[in-house]
C-alpha cells in the first residue's frame, strides 16, 4: 500500500472545508491556524469559542480489509519520527472522511488512555482489533513509512468513550 503526500494534502483541505461548515452550521466561531508555526508544533488547526482547539484528520474508513467496521486511525510513526498522535494538543479531533461523514471527539483523558492501552496491548495482527497497517508515502522525491493504528468506533461504544456523528446530508432536489 502506498500514498502520495501531496495528494493527501489536497485530502486534507477537503477534511478542513468540512470541518469549517460544520463550525458554522453549529454557530461555532473559528480562528484557522493551520498556517501558524507555533500551532503546527502542536498539530492543531483551528481554535473555537465552544471546542477549543480543533485538530482534523481526513482518516475515517470502512474497513476493506480485516476486521470489518468503521474506524479512524492514529498516526504512530512517519519516517525515523513519531507520529502526530504523541504530539497532538487538542481539545477535540474532528475525523472526516471524503465521502462528508465524520466524528468529533474531546482529546480527554479517558479517550487518550483507550488510544494508549490500545498501542500498547491491542491485537495488531492483520485481522485484530487494533490492526496496525505500514503505508509507503511519496515525499520529497523518496519513500517513507508510515505506521497507522486502527481504533473501531464500535470499541469506542464499549468502552463509553463518547463522539458525534456528522453526516453531510445531501440536499434534496
Amino acid at each position: 500500500m502506498s500514498g502520495n503526500f501531496d495528494k493527501d494534502l489536497t485530502t486534507g483541505k477537503k477534511a478542513e472545508l468540512f470541518a469549517e461548515e460544520y463550525f458554522k452550521k453549529h454557530n461555532i466561531r473559528y480562528q484557522d491556524v493551520r498556517d501558524c508555526p507555533e500551532h503546527r508544533l502542536i498539530d492543531v488547526d483551528y481554535i473555537t469559542n465552544k471546542l477549543g482547539l480543533v485538530e482534523v484528520k481526513c482518516n475515517y474508513a470502512d474497513a476493506m480489509y480485516g476486521r470489518p467496521g468503521k474506524y479512524f486511525w492514529v498516526e504512530l510513526k512517519v519516517g525515523n519520527n513519531k507520529g502526530w498522535w504523541f504530539f497532538c494538543e487538542t481539545d477535540h479531533y474532528l475525523f472526516n472522511d471524503t465521502e462528508n461523514r465524520g466524528i468529533l471527539i474531546e482529546n480527554s483523558d479517558a479517550f487518550k488512555a483507550f488510544v494508549n492501552h490500545r498501542i500498547e496491548h491491542g491485537d495488531h495482527s492483520k485481522s485484530g482489533k487494533n490492526r496496525i497497517d505500514e503505508v509507503k508515502d511519496e515525499r520529497y522525491g523518496g519513500y517513507i513509512t508510515v505506521v497507522n493504528m486502527r481504533v473501531y468506533f464500535s470499541d469506542l461504544d464499549v468502552a463509553g468513550i463518547p463522539y458525534v456523528n456528522l453526516i453531510k446530508r445531501k440536499k434534496p432536489q
